[in-house]
């Protein structure tokens, strides 16, 4: 292969995951394993000042996505719910007075800070510890979030 030329991922990948197995045959979470609950009170023991911060993709960034820069819409932010819902008689008031608003986002998660899983990439026909990518169809039933 010339040095201007790149390699198949599969390629690169030939001798890879190494990692599968290596909980059992049954195991869907993977490196977690490594962490018990001793790691959690170590980690609780590293807060200093209790400053808290995002670590999200800001939505709708105008500067765009800063994670996967181009070929991605921006989200797209719906009001679901809102004061005119009640107002117009659409929605009734809750009990108490109490009133509030939903919105839905549709948007890449992919690429961000998320919830995750093992199941959302898979290498071959197969996600974590070889279980079959067909899992994945329609929710996942293996490797999925705990």
């Amino acid at each position: 292969m010339s040095d201007t030329q790149v390699p198949q991922l599969g390629d690169v990948l030939a001798d890879y995951p190494k990692n599968w197995g290596r909980w059992g045959a049954d195991d869907e979470v993977g490196a977690l394993n490594y962490l018990g609950p001793e790691n959690v009170v170590q980690a609780a023991g590293l807060i200093k000042s209790g400053k808290v911060f995002t670590l999200q993709v800001p939505m709708a960034d105008p500067k765009g996505d800063p994670i996967w820069p181009g070929g991605r819409s921006k989200p797209i932010r719906v009001n679901v719910i809102d004061k005119g819902h009640v107002l117009s008689g659409k929605l009734p008031a809750a009990p108490g007075g109490i009133e509030g608003c939903d919105d839905m986002i549709h948007c890449y998660l992919q690429g961000s800070t998320q919830y995750d899983a093992l199941g959302h990439a898979w290498y071959g026909d197969q996600i974590y510890n070889g279980y079959d990518a067909r899992t994945t169809i329609g929710g996942m039933t293996k490797a999925r979030i705990l």
